[in-house]
């Protein structure tokens, strides 16, 4: 095969220079068959309009020989059809949850040769990928609409709080039209969680999307029955509350909400690559709302605003005259009060106040709270706690108890959660003296104000010489709260300051008191 440059220089020689044939041939040393077989495919090709013809100019098209088509000797019809049935069956067991177990190429090698055909891995190969092509999925793009559609997704976060390593569950919300994002940490991905993140981020666009976009997760999709699928009773509750429809994804197709599957990722990088450790949830919660709201502040790639006045946009298209009500996320259950005055929910208890051992009251759990009803009346309140075998416990509910118990106080597990100040207290001064302390806890549970409490016991330990009693730290906690009385004269004043003076010089004057021994 002579190259392309002597091509050209023989339709040269023949159109520009008028030369013969054997005259081409012999200068430029081939054969004079080869001169007129050039000669004459260039004057057949000039008869054609090539414009619109899938066809290159003859001047630029490298010479070729014909390729030859011979029978396939390997890749007979028979071994064509046994790969294509063992493709089916890949296909099959993608569709029913079974892509792991597949064959792949050298497996549908290897069946082939133990069934007795002879036949290399690389004509299987290229016989496979062919018939893959064939098939090729073709994605269309999507133009989204102002206030029509949000998707949503869970994500994993590992983050370091109070120096332990967990992993949390990010809920991330994504706007297609204006790629505004909204996110936030869970310690589950249970149903109360998920009705949970849909209320705060609804709350924070001020619309409700008109499609909410899901995979295929289970708090979303009860079951499969064929190729239908059945939404969850939550979901529905949820959806026929804020009047909203359900999309759901193909399986394995995450590319049908493309828009949150790249903000998990984008989120997660952007927010927790910088930092992962932090003293609680609330304050990682914090920090990545902060990050949230600085990318949601930046420039859409295409539309050249910001995605938040994006989002502003949609608010508008889909604004309504009546306010959103908020949905109840919550489950309600009824237990039985134990014999420590508690609950078990989810293999953790939590107090009750004392005085309903036996009883069953209503509990109604939500993400973050968890509230006791006796009676339709609120007995108590706890947060939430997602671990296991945990006690969580109020030590204001078991005051009468321990007027009773005395000794059970120092080592009960209501004064080990009890707010820090309070143990302080009872270290510093209340050491053997539980009953004194008691008297003290019933105050600050009847008037709730530790603070002035913690400035008398303050004003108490300037005096060195003074002997810190409950009697003194509730006197000068009273004496700090405002009177409200109305003063009709002057002698009505002085004779409420001396009295006061009176109470301060009784209470600092240890030898005509007594108070110290």
């Amino acid at each position: 095969m002579i190259s392309l440059e002597k091509k050209q220089k023989v339709l040269i020689g023949f159109h520009q220079e008028n030369k013969s044939q054997r005259q081409i041939a012999k200068e430029l040393g081939i054969s004079r068959n080869t001169v007129k077989k050039y000669i004459q495919e260039d004057l057949e090709k000039r008869k054609q309009d090539i414009r619109e013809l899938p066809v290159t100019d003859n001047y630029v098209t490298p010479p070729s020989y014909k390729k030859r088509k011979g029978n396939k000797r390997a890749l007979t019809q028979t071994v064509m059809k046994r790969i294509r049935k063992m493709l089916k069956e890949n296909e099959y067991k993608r569709q029913h949850q079974m892509h792991k177990q597949q064959l792949k190429i050298i497996d549908i090698h290897e069946k082939l040769l133990d069934e007795g055909f002879k036949i290399s891995y690389t004509t299987v190969r290229n016989f496979v990928n062919s018939e893959v092509k064939r098939l090729q999925e073709v994605y269309i793009r999507q133009k989204a609409t102002a206030g029509h559609e949000i998707e949503f997704d869970w994500g994993e976060v590992k983050l370091t709080i109070n120096q332990t390593r967990r992993s949390f569950s990010m809920a991330v919300f994504t706007l297609p039209y204006s790629n505004d994002r909204f996110a936030l940490l869970y310690e589950s991905e249970t149903m109360v969680c998920v009705q949970d993140a849909h209320v705060k981020c609804i709350n924070y666009l001020g619309f409700v999307p008109e499609v909410f976009t899901y995979d295929n997760m289970r708090t979303v999709v009860k079951r499969f029955i064929g190729t239908e699928r059945e939404i969850t009773d939550g979901m529905k509750n949820l959806s026929m509350h804020y009047h909203f429809k359900i999309r759901l994804c193909e399986p394995r197709k995450g590319n049908q909400k493309g828009h949150v599957e790249r903000s998990v990722e984008y989120i997660r990088r952007k927010a927790f690559a910088h930092r992962d450790t932090f003293a609680s949830l609330e304050e990682a919660q914090t920090y990545l709302t902060e990050i949230v709201m600085k990318l949601n502040l930046r420039p859409h790639y295409k539309k050249k605003k910001t995605h938040h006045e994006l989002m502003l946009e949609e608010r508008v298209t889909k604004a309504t005259s009546a306010d959103i009500i908020p949905f109840d996320a919550s489950e309600l259950h009824e237990f039985r009060v134990d014999k420590y005055s508690t609950i078990t929910f989810r293999q953790n208890h939590y107090s009750v106040p004392e005085g309903h051992v036996g009883e069953w009251v209503k509990v109604k759990v939500s993400a973050e709270k968890l509230m006791i009803f006796s009676n339709d009346a609120c007995i108590a309140t706890h947060k939430r706690c997602w671990q296991s075998h945990q006690w969580i416990m109020d030590i204001y509910h078991y005051l009468h108890t321990f007027k009773k118990k005395k000794g059970a106080l120092a080592q009960s597990e209501c004064l080990s959660q009890a707010p820090t100040k309070i143990k302080n207290i009872y270290n510093d001064y209340y050491i053997g003296n539980e009953r004194d302390f008691l008297e003290l806890l019933i105050y600050l549970k009847e008037h709730s104000n530790l603070e002035k409490v913690l400035a008398a016991i303050e004003q108490l330990q300037k005096n060195h010489t003074v002997q810190i009693t409950t009697e003194k730290i509730i006197f000068l906690a009273n004496q700090a709260e405002p009177i409200h009385k109305t003063v009709q004269s002057k002698n009505e004043v002085t004779t409420q300051s001396l009295e006061n003076l009176s109470a301060i010089t009784a209470l600092f004057e240890m030898k005509k008191t007594g108070v110290l021994h």
